[in-house]
């Protein structure tokens, strides 16, 4: 029964904050209504995103031959329905940049949390590390090494979070520096608490708020470089997402602008949902932020 009522009182924290904050409440529902209609795709689509149609490159609205669902946002020069493909593609474009985070995250984590609460030359040597990734351009690294490898979409993921940590090592780097001179820290290394168990028991747990939201808004990082690769023709041409939605798209902007232009603004609108919520976590955890309101 204790237990019950500990977590219907952090629930109850949780809804006041999103109540009270205009950002985060925004955001989680602009992103709760995109992964609604990613993961109904497959009983809402009006068309199978492959199918081959006669209608090519109609406008939004047209009707569907044969008594067929109406082409809502149009379809594109080879006839695919265009909401059929928007939403097919929302789940490809969610999983690349929800997957790309979370490497980010964990690899910063990790590093991050060595180099602030070993400190010394681990620190030194990790820092060192970190300052060669922020001044290597990571677009143009990831360009190089998917020309290299391939353009299948695990790569794709792999290598955007392998490129995008280097934010959340300092940032947990600057947690462990703080945490690391606090009573109980002390107190657990007086008790003979090994580092290892002190750095993943009490240092991540408790300075990783700033990742959480930080990790939200490389979300859409990871969403914006994908559709970045896709419109540079080196994205997955086996699988759908708004990226290469865009790039098709792309010679068509003067007779069917409609092909390019809805990916656009859904990559637009995703980018600024998951920014929203990342900055009303940020407001959430940073309450100073909120001063010059």
């Amino acid at each position: 029964m204790k237990k019950k009522n500990v977590i219907a009182a952090k629930l109850g924290r949780a809804w006041k904050v999103i109540r009270t904050n205009a950002q985060l409440r925004t955001g989680l529902i602009l992103v709760l209504i995109l992964v609604a209609l990613a993961l109904l795709a497959p009983v809402i689509s009006p068309y199978d995103p492959y199918k081959l149609t006669n209608e090519l490159q109609a406008p939004p609205g047209t009707a569907g031959a044969n008594g067929a669902p109406a082409h809502w946002l149009g379809t594109d020069k080879l006839g695919h329905d265009i909401l059929s493909q928007m939403l097919w593609g929302a789940r490809t474009s969610l999983r690349i940049g929800l997957t790309a985070a979370l490497i980010a995250a964990v690899v910063g984590t990790l590093i991050g949390g060595v180099a602030g609460y070993f400190g010394g030359r681990v620190d030194k040597v990790i820092v060192e590390f970190v300052n060669i990734f922020v001044m290597t351009p990571s677009f143009f690294l990831i360009l190089i090494i998917v020309a290299i490898f391939g353009s299948n979409m695990t790569y794709v993921m792999i290598v955007i979070g392998l490129t995008s940590w280097p934010g959340n090592a300092r940032l947990m780097r600057a947690q462990a520096i703080s945490l690391r001179s606090r009573t109980f820290i002390k107190s657990c290394q007086a008790m003979g608490e090994s580092k290892l168990s002190i750095m993943f028991r009490h240092i991540i747990p408790n300075g990783i708020f700033p990742i959480v939201a930080n990790t939200t808004m490389m979300i859409s990082g990871g969403i914006l470089t994908e559709a970045g690769l896709s419109f540079l023709g080196l994205g997955d041409p086996n699988i759908i997402s708004w990226g290469q939605m865009i790039n098709a798209g792309k010679p068509l902007l003067t007779k069917a602008p409609w092909v390019a232009l809805v990916p656009g603004v859904a990559v637009v609108i995703t980018v600024l949902a998951f920014f929203l919520i990342g900055d009303g976590l940020n407001r959430v955890i940073a309450p100073k932020m909120n001063a010059n309101k």
